[in-house]
This record gives structure tokens, sequence and C-alpha cells, in this order.
């Protein structure tokens, strides 16, 4: 007899298969990141149909067989309704679950990351649109762009789930001290080298082999963002005045040091 499991979980995505199922990737608070079918839940009969969908906080039972969980129980905590219904406010939620799935591969508990989802879900759904999306200008990504890249996002919330996600995960970069030298970086020109860790001072780029590398010029004004985005909470970090140039620096480091973790992950 297959054991049956029950949590909370956050819909991140789903995908059709076959005539009537449902294939969820759901971030859960007991197991994390799990995929998990639903059976027929496309009929209009089925029962399973108002707890399951994208973005819903539901109490969800499933059972583990051989090769797969199947979903035999959901019901809805919270349709973060104003999420579903604001496009602005889907498309920082459908950037922050598209980070998620990106850099969590594996399905393992973790209370961190689990609360950091929750508030910055409640973050965006309690928030005027004005709150979280103000001083990111370009273009709100379009359905079939919207991925874990935050290129052409509007929201700050996204950045503030990103650099916190990467924070919780073990991959926090270096911020005070140079990472070669560990000198204080004092405010002149810096530089992020991923593969070393975080900002290098110029001395240490001039001075080492690290051009033949990936590398980035970073601002100081980025660095002091980062640095609030990973020490204070969304009250204080929300509140960021950023100017386009560092908007445009701001982004280039946050997709080119994603992309670092995800090709050198194991």
């Amino acid at each position: 007899m297959h054991q049956r499991y029950r949590t909370k979980g956050i819909f991140l995505k789903k995908r059709n298969q076959g005539e009537a199922d449902r294939i969820f990737t759901v971030f859960t608070e007991q197991f994390g990141k799990i995929e998990v079918a639903g059976r027929a839940i496309r009929k209009i009969t089925s029962k399973l149909r108002s707890g399951a969908d994208v973005f819903y906080l539901s109490e969800l039972e499933f059972i583990q067989g051989k090769h797969y969980k199947t979903l035999t129980d959901a019901v809805v905590i919270d349709r973060f309704r104003d999420i579903r219904e604001n496009h602005q406010k889907t498309e920082a939620a459908r950037k922050i679950t598209g980070i998620l799935d990106s850099l969590i591969t594996k399905e393992e508990k973790d209370d961190k990351v689990w609360q950091l989802l929750l508030e910055s879900f409640g973050f965006i759904e309690n928030s005027e649109s004005e709150k979280i999306l103000p001083d990111f200008g370009g273009i709100t990504a379009g359905k079939e762009s919207c991925s874990w890249q935050t290129g052409n996002c509007k929201s700050k919330i996204v950045y503030y789930f990103l650099w916190n996600l990467l924070s919780v995960s073990g991959y926090s970069p270096e911020l005070y001290k140079c990472s070669v030298c560990a000198s204080k970086l004092l405010p002149e020109t810096f530089f992020f080298v991923p593969q070393e860790g975080g900002v290098v001072c110029w001395q240490c780029f001039s001075n080492n082999d690290l051009k033949s590398g990936l590398w980035f010029n970073i601002h100081t004004d980025t660095v002091k963002i980062l640095r609030v985005y990973l020490k204070e909470g969304w009250d204080i970090a929300g509140k960021l005045r950023i100017a386009t140039d560092i908007r445009q620096n701001l982004s280039e480091i946050s997709d080119n040091y994603c992309d670092f973790l995800r090709e050198s992950a194991p």
C-alpha cells in the first residue's frame, strides 16, 4: 500500500499531460520542491480542481508511487487573488517562481527558502503595485519570455527574492571585503568575479590573471543595494530608489551570476 503524505505548498507551475492529467511543480513546507501528478484534474468533475492551480497556497496530500507522486487531495489556503488578477503582480510572482524552480533542483526540505517564498508572495499580494514596481523601467516580461532571468523585469521584489534565495542557499557573494586579498572594500573601482565568490578590488584584478575568466564591472551603488537586500527586510529594501544605469548593472550582475551558478553546479 502506498504511503500518504500531507504538507503545505505553493504551486509554481503546471503542464498538461495526456487527455486530462496535469503535472504540477510545487514548493512544499515539508519536502521542498516536488513534482506531483493530478490525475484527470482537467475534467470538470475533478475534486482536485478547486485546490490546485499556479500561485495557490494549499494543503495537499499525495501518495508516493514507484516512479512518481500522485495528488490525492488539495485544499486551498490562499489563492493570492490580487496576484492572479493584477498583471504586474502576476509577472513578479512568475519571475520569482521561475527563479526558484531554476535554482532549486533537489527534493529537500528547506525552512528558510519556504519562509522566503511565503513572505515574498505576501509582500506582492498586499502591496500596491506602485510600491513594488517603482524605479525599474523597461518592458514587463511577457509569458513566453518570463523565466528565471531578470533581464526585462520591472519589479524590485524579484531582485530582493533572488539575492536572498542565493544567500539562504549558501551562494551569497562577498560584498564587504575583496574576495582575493580580503581587504576592506573602499568606494572605488570594483569588479564582480563569480569564480572568486564576489567583489574584487581593482588592485587584485589588475595584479591577477582574472580577465581570462568571467568578470563584470560592478558599480559601488550596486554593491550598496545588494548589501541592503541581504541585510535589511523588504520594508527598507523596497524603498530604495535606483537610477537607470544602476538598474542595468544590477540586472547584468544578477543574470550572469545565476548563469555561472547553474553551469558550475555538480
